[in-house]
């Protein structure tokens, strides 16, 4: 059994239904007047300077950003924020990759991943042999929609295997080193591995779709060590 001590460092990332900070946000002891200062009328900009003013000296004005983001609230300043300058986070929001939310989902964190932050815990998940049910209980999802999570991150992986074996790490060196030899250079779309002639890379078969590429931040050996202790 494990025990909370005093000396515990406190965790950096909160869950989604983490409140305990409202209560040492700068705006927490305002009166309602102030209060509502944070949902002006855009076109108000004293009352948004105002609002800002406060933010500036707050002490939890990340955990306020962090907060409006993982709960999708569009409306009012966050994090000394307004709407329109927290739009394109918002929209981008699904795009986000922080390994330390990866990394906390792992240790059982109530954090509400973006989809590529998903597809990464997915990717590592099924280079580490996870089973469906450990994926989603992690993801808080189905089994059966773990399980075809593993299998398109398994074909991925192998896809980008493939690929790297039958790839020339550096065509254009080593197109040079066959015209210093008096050597036809290897033609677009063959590879060479140096014990026998060209062999043609294997084309996608007519009527599907080429594999998306494996983005490089998944794809690493350091992705995997970072989050081996928190698996």
């Amino acid at each position: 059994m494990r025990y909370i001590t005093a000396s515990t460092p406190p965790p950096e990332l909160r869950g989604i239904g983490d409140h305990s900070w409202h209560s040492r946000s700068a705006c927490n002891t305002v009166d309602s007047t102030t209060a509502d200062k944070f949902f002006p009328d855009p076109a108000d900009t004293d009352a948004v300077e105002d609002a800002k003013e406060i933010c500036g000296w707050c002490p939890v004005r990340r955990e306020c950003f962090n907060y409006a983001l993982d709960n999708r609230m569009k409306e009012g300043i966050w994090g000394g924020l307004t709407e329109d300058e927290r739009l394109t986070w918002h929209e981008q929001i699904e795009n986000r990759l922080d390994y330390s939310r990866v990394k906390a989902a792992l240790d059982g964190r109530d954090v509400q991943l973006s989809r590529l932050e998903r597809k990464t815990l997915a990717r590592y998940a099924s280079a580490r042999g996870w089973s469906p049910e450990r994926l989603a209980h992690t993801l808080q999802v189905g089994t059966e929609w773990a399980r075809d999570l593993l299998r398109v991150e398994a074909r991925a992986i192998e896809n980008r295997d493939n690929h790297n074996l039958c790839s020339d790490p550096n065509p254009v060196e080593t197109a040079r080193q066959a015209r210093a030899a008096g050597q036809q250079p290897p033609k677009a779309g063959y590879v060479h591995d140096g014990d026998g002639p060209e062999r043609h890379r294997p084309k996608t078969p007519k009527g599907k779709k080429k594999p998306a590429p494996v983005p490089r931040h998944v794809q690493t050996q350091a992705l995997l060590d970072e989050l081996r202790e928190a698996a």
